[in-house]
């Protein structure tokens, strides 16, 4: 009898060599970490020391599980039928569809690099949910499976039971490596000794590794009474690692996600109605020893089903068992319709593949094509740009290597490059899911080494009725041979005619504000140093000099005062010009602008109805008390009329040039609209002739039924002829009804203005939401994660607290640690109000409870800035109910402004919290706010603090709105400034600081 023998290189085989590359080995661990129940799994990249750490909080292996399983290459655990029990389901989790039944899964790690350490803590279930288990701690020399010469028989592996506390700790690594260096020397006397020594060495670096390092990194951990998962520490790892990280420079597009990013990004189906939440989450982060770490990842940078909202195009249906798809499609997000495709090929006879369903959203490149908006265009781009594709999802799990833009595995780009109008579609243009399950679809297997199906006859059948699905949606919707595609056609034109006409008015009205912008900060720099008001003053003391110097009487004399009064009105009417700044008409204005246009209309009044007129009033004063000592009454009284006579028609001649100029440029248009209206109604009866000459030429040659045919042809021609032509007049239409409109008094410029001003406010307040909602999202993770390792170090400091008592120097760092870190403690507890998740329902809020908060959270502040928070009684009893999450922050930031304008100021520096008419109020005696920024404090980035953004007040009273309160400057000023301070130009001239008011929802608003 003889058996067989395996040779040790069989391993690498089945592992290392039958995987198609790093993401795809990373990939079999992911599924292995769903199969084990995980809800999460990391993969850590330590660049810096080169090594890949791979952890999970599934459900683990016991010291038997990993040799039964782990350690036993084709292993039956997960096939049916198999003599291994089948793994347990979590008490609180549903059965999940097993992802691997071949047993050889596992082997890709060694795909990773040389070596891999395995780390894994079994979870209780049942009865032994609470119980405590062991860690089962191995390491696995994968480069010693490519060693010829060896068999299966001649290695031994270095399996542990730690505790686990013990697990993480150098002497776990010292006592592994030594027990894989003695295999070595055995091995010696019979294999290349050259290949030893390298895996000598590269085991002498790994056993250098802190694995108590492993601790500090946020994510899963198998210690505590309840801790379990499983690690895998790989090092050294492949040296093809920093490419399929960096992606390779000279074949990826610029904004394209690395291969590794392509094929690990949507690990779980979130584009599916009703799959937004995985089962398990996957990141992998690159960390630097510089505290630097990246998630390459990171779900919020794949698809969702909320991205479907921000296609041009829709299509979402199931394919029945002959291959018919039967669904929904929306184009140009209109409503959507059914359609039905059906698959000639197929003939009516079942398929193989079986039924599975699709869902995608596509994107136009060319703005002007697409029905989003610019802004919400660039988002779903820059996805698109990363990671667009149709993916394929079995169960919910991808499969790869389907999705990535480079797998183009149902040709649509190969078709595009022929024909670009006819097969329409581009691969990188769209993003989207097809779901099939291993029940329904089980002859689509996957090959043994992940790349994809096995071409076989129910994968060719699955290709051929998706590429002919894509085919006629192409033809359905977008050619114009076809009812809806001549639809779609006229959407896109009138789309891309809209964007044309946007874009050149962006850039027109963008230049005319940009123009109008910078003349008013020009004039208003020049109001601030009273520039107009020194220019008036010159004319009027130059007046004076002019007519002192006037030596002779009688008409003479008249002549040369009147001369210099008529000097000094051309004088005055320059200043006035210089200083007056039109609107431009049909041109809205942004906030900043608007605010300094009101600021510019405040400044001019006063020049135009107190400065001039009252310099006017001067110089004809003067003038009047030379010119009445000269001349006779009756003399004087001619020579004004006539002045005056010569004057009134030098202004109306002026005025009438600039008339004419407006008669020549209507004249122009009303001779270009003529010409235009005569062309469209010569091009419509040339028409109407060729198809009379048609009609009469051949005609007896006709039955009735083609006559008849004939008839309704010739007569369709004429009325798309004439559609066309009363299109191209439309805009004609259009704005002569426009100025129509304007001569009844009704200024279509007004209207645009105050559409585009509203445009502008818009865009402001999405980039504003965005920017909060980024930031939001941002600390609350921050939090998640400080909260999730304050944990070990709360703990740990518990732990030192023994040896400081038995250590005095160790004793004071211990107690100093304690210390800051109790601080640091208080801090994050500070978050909890804030977070509105933790507060599903409204809650009764105290003034009492409003003050501790913000006296614990600025206390330190407070007492450096000599700063008295003072709470009246009336403050501390008020009580209403609300969201923490809305008013915290609210007075966090009305005392955090408060404290900042107080800083500089003398003492005493007091912020009040009072109770006024039923409103709460924060008041100060600091600087106090100015009449004309009473209203500005509120809007987006208005801020008088150096280097403010002008978000805290616009946050504070949109968030109070949304709940039916108002917060609002009490113009009654806050607290009464010490005696000790001067008033400044800049500050209230009330003497008083600033003062908020909260203002709770009247009666009939709760209603």
């Amino acid at each position: 009898m003889a058996n067989f023998r395996t040779s040790a290189r069989t391993v690498d085989m089945l592992g290392r060599q039958q995987i198609a590359g790093i993401p795809t080995a990373i990939n079999e661990l992911f599924k292995n970490s769903y199969d084990a129940y995980a809800t999460s799994v990391v993969v850590d990249w330590l660049r810096d020391r080169d090594f890949l750490v791979v952890r999970d909080d599934g459900i683990g292996m016991g010291h038997q599980d990993f040799l039964d399983r782990w350690l036993t290459i084709g292993t039956d655990s997960k096939a049916a039928g198999g003599r291994l029990r089948k793994l347990p389901i979590p008490s609180n989790m549903r059965q999940r569809p097993v992802m691997g039944e071949k047993g050889i899964g596992r082997l890709a790690i060694a795909a990773l690099g040389a070596q891999t350490l395995v780390l894994s803590r079994r979870r209780g279930n049942g009865e032994e949910a609470h119980a405590p288990s062991q860690v089962v701690a191995a390491l696995i020399p994968w480069k010693l499976f490519e060693v010829p010469g060896i068999t299966l028989d001649d290695i031994d592996i270095p399996v542990m039971e730690l505790a686990p506390q013990e697990a993480l700790s150098n002497e776990t690594n010292q006592r592994l490596v030594s027990s894989l260096i003695g295999t070595l020397r055995r091995l010696r006397t019979v294999t290349d000794h050259e290949s030893l020594d390298i895996i000598e060495k590269d085991l002498l670096k790994f056993q250098s590794f802190d694995l108590g390092s492993l601790r500090r990194l946020p994510g899963p951990q198998f210690g505590g009474p309840d801790g379990h998962g499983t690690f895998f520490v790989v090092s050294p790892t492949d040296e093809s690692l920093p490419m399929e990280v960096d992606g390779d420079p000279t074949r990826s597009r610029k904004g394209q996600a690395s291969q590794l990013v392509k094929l690990l990004t949507g690990f779980s189906d979130t584009m599916s109605k009703g799959r937004s939440d995985p089962e398990m989450r996957t990141s992998f982060i690159v960390r630097r020893d510089s505290g630097e770490a990246v998630d390459l990842i990171d779900g919020d940078e794949f698809f969702t089903e909320r991205d479907f909202e921000k296609t041009d195009h829709e299509f979402v249906g199931e394919f029945d068992e002959f291959g018919t798809f039967r669904g929904l499609v929306s184009v140009y997000q209109q409503a959507p319709v059914t359609h039905v495709v059906p698959w000639p090929a197929g003939k009516g006879a079942l398929t193989q593949c079986g039924p599975f369903r699709i869902r995608f959203g596509y994107v136009h490149a060319e703005l002007r094509r697409s029905s989003l908006s610019p802004e919400i265009h660039a988002e779903i781009n820059r996805k698109l740009d990363q990671v667009a594709g149709l993916y394929v999802y079995r169960d919910g799990v991808r499969i790869l290597p389907y999705g990535s833009s480079d797998i183009d595995y149902l040709g649509i780009e190969e078709r595009r490059s022929r024909n670009a109008g006819y097969y329409f579609f581009s691969y990188r243009r769209m993003f989207g899911a097809i779901e099939v399950s291993s029940s329904v679809n089980s002859k689509l297997q996957e090959k043994a080494g992940r790349e994809g199906f096995r071409e076989n006859v129910a994968y060719r059948q699955f290709q051929a009725i998706l590429i002919n699905f894509i085919t006629q949606l192409a033809a359905d919707f977008f050619r114009s041979n076809s009812d809806r595609g001549r639809e779609f056609l006229a959407l896109r034109d009138e789309m891309a005619r809209t964007e044309k006409v946007r874009r050149r008015r962006d850039k027109v009205a963008g230049s005319e504000r940009d123009v109008f912008r910078q003349k008013l900060q020009k004039l208003l720099g020049e109001f601030a140093q009273n520039e107009p008001q020194a220019m008036v003053l010159q004319v009027v003391e130059s007046v004076e000099r002019q007519l002192s110097v006037i030596n002779n009487d009688g008409p003479a004399a008249l002549t040369e005062a009147l001369a210099i009064e008529k000097s000094a009105e051309r004088k005055l009417r320059d200043i006035s010009e210089r200083y007056s700044a039109q609107r431009p008409s049909g041109i809205g204005l942004d906030r900043e602008t608007s605010r300094d246009w009101s600021a510019y209309e405040r400044e001019h009044q006063v020049l135009e109805r107190h400065h001039l007129v009252s310099a006017a009033a001067a110089i004809r004063e003067k003038v009047a008390l030379v010119t009445s000592s000269t001349v006779s009454l009756s003399v004087l009284n001619t020579r004004i009329k006539e002045e005056t006579r010569e004057a009134l028609q030098a202004r109306l001649d002026t005025w009438i040039l600039g008339t004419r100029e407006i008669e020549r440029e209507v004249d122009d248009i009303a001779s270009r609209v003529l010409e235009r209206v005569r062309a469209a109604v010569n091009a419509a009866s040339h028409r109407a002739t060729d198809l009379a000459r048609e009609v009469g030429s051949g005609v007896d040659l006709l039955d009735e039924d083609e006559l008849f045919e004939l008839r309704q042809r010739v007569l369709e021609d004429l009325h798309d002829e004439l559609l066309r032509q009363q299109q191209s007049l439309a805009p004609v239409r259009t704005y002569l009804n426009g100025f129509a409109s304007a001569l009844h008094g009704n200024d279509w410029g007004e209207e645009m203005e105050a559409v585009e001003e509203e445009v502008l406010a818009l865009r402001d307040q999405v980039d504003t939401d965005l920017e909060l909602t980024q930031l939001g999202r941002a600390i609350e993770l921050i939090n998640h994660e400080f909260a999730s390792s304050i944990k070990a170090v709360r703990r740990n400091l518990r732990a030192l607290r023994p040896w400081g008592n038995r250590n005095p120097q160790l004793g004071a760092i211990e107690r100093e640690l304690a210390a800051a870190f109790e601080h640091l403690d208080n801090y994050l507890a500070l978050f909890t109000p804030l977070q509105r998740r933790l507060y599903r329902k409204p809650t009764t809020i105290t003034g009492a409870q409003l003050e501790q908060f913000v006296t614990d959270l600025f206390g330190e502040r407070l007492r450096r800035h000599e700063v008295d928070l003072a709470a009246t009684d009336g403050f501390l009893h008020f009580a209403f109910v609300g969201y923490p999450s809305t008013f915290y922050p609210v007075f966090v930031n009305l005392v955090d402004n408060a404290i900042f304008w107080l800083s500089d100021r003398p003492a005493p520096r007091t912020i009040q919290l009072d109770v006024a008419n039923g409103c709460l109020r924060v008041s100060d005696n600091g600087p106090g706010i100015l009449p004309r920024d009473r209203e500005a404090v509120f809007e987006h980035g208005f801020s008088r603090k150096p280097g403010g953004r002008g978000l805290g007040l616009k946050i504070s009273k949109d968030v109070l709105e949304r709940s039916g309160w108002s917060l609002e400057v009490d113009p009654r000023g806050g607290l009464v400034w010490p005696p000790n301070i001067l008033r400044a130009a800049d500050s209230d001239a009330e003497g008083r600081g600033a003062s908020f008011l909260i203002i709770p929802p009247s009666d009939e608003e709760r209603n």
